[in-house]
């Protein structure tokens, strides 16, 4: 009776065994991994009820087709997996937390409601984690495949930019004023006068000759303006006049007065110097503040800032210029740096300060209104050239590797 019983226990136990790997089965190798068939019915089970959600009145594809597609998914998936494995991508905790917070934020929630919220559906937060740290993972194996395949000349941006479909997404618009005069020695002779700052306005009232149809000044997109003008319209600065232009009605002078739009900036910039004592391993850090102060007092006593900037300044960059910085938002300094140039008057050398890179004393040389427009209306255009032709390489590339990649689906039954 002893043995029935352990045999009918082996039995029963061989049996749940054989039903266990009955429910799951391998049914797709990809390269060194594995499709199970539960992956494909959690994929297909998630395909189906977004599918109803975003088309309730349309009938499901054929099942067959369905399935096929997923499982081509699922394939690819494990692939691009494999190869960040192998390419030592990993994503830190960190970056996986601020991913998570973004997307809190964008549900209007704090993480701890976002948190709540995905459970209070019946979700997993911690296998919602998993799927964003894998999605962020596969976006960075396919950047890595597709970004240095990908190549756009300064013509192809600036043909995009001057498109109308270019103009359509980046949506700048300029308020334009103009001169219209019949003589070109005319057009030279108002020229002059802006120049010697004379005003655009009153110096309109006086000369120009399109009255009778130029009416009130509106905004008018690039695309709207006379393809004469565009060019040089697109390169000027805001208040800056151009001309004279040449055209079937007479010489043009124009004013751009403003323009406006999300790729519009008006940035204020200075022009400065400094010096930099740095601490090393023959300087302690009271000896670098004892030289700046020393210099402080040698430039109070009226010797040249470029020469001390030359002799003394540890930064490579702007030593041999005599501490010459290019011009630049204070935005883009150091705190420290920033609030001494912000607090400084132009030709005024500020006294010693430190900062994370060690001592200085700077001097504004001169303060600006930059338009900083074309440079953020380039990387818009950029961003958006790249990201089409990305899509159209990310597709190329994947069937790439799936082509080069051992890959066997298993007969279903």
């Amino acid at each position: 009776m002893k043995i029935l019983k352990i045999f009918l226990f082996l039995f029963a136990s061989d049996m749940l065994y054989s039903e266990r790997v009955d429910l799951d089965k391998i049914i797709a190798i990809a390269g060194d991994g594995i499709i199970m068939e539960s992956q494909l019915n959690e994929a297909k089970e998630n395909y189906l009820e977004n599918y109803k959600v975003a088309n309730p009145t349309q009938p499901l594809p054929p099942e067959d087709f369905i399935e096929e597609r997923i499982l081509e998914n699922l394939i690819i998936e494990e692939l691009q997996i494999q190869r960040a494995f192998k390419a030592g991508v990993r994503i830190s905790d960190q970056e996986l937390n601020e991913s998570m917070s973004r997307l809190a934020a964008n549900n209007n929630l704090s993480l701890l409601d976002f948190k709540k919220e995905i459970e209070s559906q019946g979700q997993s937060y911690e296998k919602l984690r998993k799927e964003i740290k894998k999605e962020m993972i596969i976006s960075r194996v396919q950047r890595g495949m597709v970004g240095p395949k990908i190549f756009i000349s300064d013509q192809e941006l600036n043909n995009f930019i001057n498109s109308t479909d270019g103009q359509n997404l980046l949506v700048v618009e300029y308020k334009l004023n103009q001169i219209l005069v019949k003589e070109e020695e005319k057009a030279n002779e108002i020229i002059s006068s802006l120049n010697q700052g004379k005003d655009f306005k009153e110096l309109k009232l006086e000369n120009d000759q399109s009255k009778e149809t130029e009416n009130e000044i509106i905004w008018n997109r690039i695309s709207n303006i006379p393809t004469l003008f565009a060019d040089t319209v697109t390169s000027m600065q805001l208040g800056e006049f151009k001309g004279p232009i040449k055209s079937g009605a007479g010489f043009h002078i124009l004013l751009l007065e403003d323009k406006r739009g999300d790729t519009v900036k008006i940035e204020d910039q200075v022009l400065s110097r400094h010096i930099l004592i740095q601490t090393s391993e023959v300087r302690s850090q009271s000896q670098a503040k004892k030289l700046i102060y020393e210099i402080k007092e040698k430039l109070t006593n009226g010797e040249s800032f470029e020469i001390l900037a030359r002799l003394y300044s540890d930064d490579p960059g702007s030593k041999l210029d005599g501490g010459i910085l290019d011009w630049s938002s204070t935005d883009k300094y150091t705190t420290a740096f920033k609030n001494a140039l912000d607090n400084s008057k132009i030709n005024e050398v500020t006294e010693p300060f430190e900062s994370s890179f060690g001592w200085h004393v700077a001097e504004v040389l001169d303060r600006r209104s930059e338009d900083v427009s074309i440079e953020i209306q380039k990387n818009k255009a950029y961003r958006i050239l790249f990201e089409r032709k990305f899509q159209e390489q990310l597709e190329t590339s994947l069937q790439e590797m799936r082509s080069q990649s051992f890959v066997e689906i298993k007969k279903r039954t």
